[in-house]
């Protein structure tokens, strides 16, 4: 290995596999930029608007109803029959009026950002138990027709009740015991006091808002 001609194009040899290298690699090797972080104040309005465009559904049936059909596009869920089986999905959009509506928004919206508040995931939870739960369990033991968005407003109501006490964290604790204060008025709402009220449907979500709390609670990780 001492003839320098040979040593010489050894050296250019590897310079040039060298500065090829980059270009060689394949593109998955190569190193990317990881996605920017989601800014707090991006997190604070999606989490805003996201019952805001949940709400828009009911409120959207509601002005066709009464603008188009005069009060008489309703979607009500039937207990026990075949008919009934499409109101599981969509009487919790359907409403009497406008007074109705309203009362349900405003429980709805309320609820639903202080959940946001806490975790997204357990308010989807929370929602879907709610609005599917609380179809299945009024077409099965409901005792007449029903519709509106209060079945779901008392899911909500009955996991922010309970989880605060199941985790024992500050935020989830301050949050329940908020509720328990400024909404404890809710729990009249599941008594049959009030004969144009679909108490069961009211009864049904917080039971179902207590099994959402139960269902998404974690037992924190013990050190061994």
């Amino acid at each position: 290995m001492d003839d320098p001609k040979l040593q010489a194009k050894l050296k250019q040899l590897e310079a040039e596999l060298n500065s090829s290298a980059p270009s060689a690699a394949h593109p998955a090797a190569q190193a990317k930029p990881a996605p920017p972080a989601q800014s707090w104040s991006s997190s604070l309005k999606s989490n805003v608007m996201l019952p805001l465009y949940l709400v828009a559904i009911p409120w959207t049936q509601e002005i066709i109803d009464q603008v188009v059909f005069g009060g008489r596009w309703n979607m009500p869920l039937h207990p026990r029959s075949i008919e009934g089986i499409p109101g599981i999905f969509l009487s919790a959009f359907s409403h009497a009026n406008f007074a109705h509506l309203i009362g349900n928004t405003i429980g709805f919206l309320i609820f639903s950002w202080l959940i946001l508040a806490k975790s997204r995931r357990d308010y989807w939870v929370t929602l879907l138990v709610g609005w599917l739960g609380g179809g299945v369990a009024a077409w099965l033991l409901g005792p007449s027709s029903v519709h509106g968005l209060s079945g779901v407003v008392y899911t909500l109501f009955g996991y922010l009740l309970c989880i605060g006490w199941l985790e024992r964290r500050i935020v989830p604790l301050l949050i329940s015991v908020f509720v328990l204060i400024n909404y404890s008025t809710f729990i009249f709402g599941i008594f049959p006091t009030q004969p144009m009220v679909a108490w069961w449907g009211h009864l049904f979500g917080l039971v179902l808002g207590i099994v959402a709390a139960y269902g998404v609670y974690q037992e924190p990780v013990r050190r061994r």
